[in-house]
């Protein structure tokens, strides 16, 4: 029997509050932290992920980025090295590009934006995970942007994307992983 997910809650400050079973989780109330890759190709674009139709949140959504929900006593880091195994089947080197804080209807997030390179020669194939990941795409972050074909992209994820590409983000002082 799979052991319940339990996650990291922070405040609005990015400081660790506590923890909460994710069943539990209010998403839209309570903060928490969620890690952001951004997985380039070798054409220097990005490999986004349409999500499954039964997802909880934004179900057949494009998700820019491969990432989730930090759990109770991971670092970003380890979270995000997690999430890629997962979602993806690779593990790659990673490079920080900070924090930012986004909120919505439906989330309240510290997020770390990751970004790191898949080549598929030196990787292998990509194993995508079935209940979470429908289908991969390769598009151009100016593509993502612009979004000219009024594509559904999850906000958070469109979010991250948007403090990368403006390079909004700062270090985080206290978890540098």
């Amino acid at each position: 029997m799979p052991t319940e997910e339990i996650i990291t809650l922070v405040d609005k400050h990015n400081t660790v509050i506590g923890e909460i079973p994710r069943r539990l989780m209010n998403f839209g109330e309570d903060y928490h932290r969620v890690t952001y890759i951004l997985v380039f190709n070798n054409n220097g674009n990005l490999i986004v992920q349409k999500r499954t139709d039964n997802k909880a949140f934004c179900p057949g959504y494009y998700g820019v980025s491969t990432g989730g929900v930090v759990d109770s006593g991971e670092s970003y880091l380890e979270s995000a090295h997690r999430e890629l195994q997962e979602e993806l089947g690779v593990d790659l080197t990673l490079t920080s590009q900070g924090v930012f804080c986004t909120e919505g209807e439906g989330f309240r997030i510290w997020g770390k934006i990751y970004t790191c390179h898949y080549d598929e020669q030196r990787d292998g194939a990509l194993s995508l995970q079935a209940k979470e990941v429908a289908s991969i795409h390769e598009m151009s972050i100016n593509y993502i942007l612009e979004n000219t074909d009024n594509l559904l992209f999850t906000p958070d994820s469109l979010d991250a994307l948007r403090h990368y590409a403006n390079k909004l983000t700062q270090p985080l002082p206290s978890d540098p992983s």
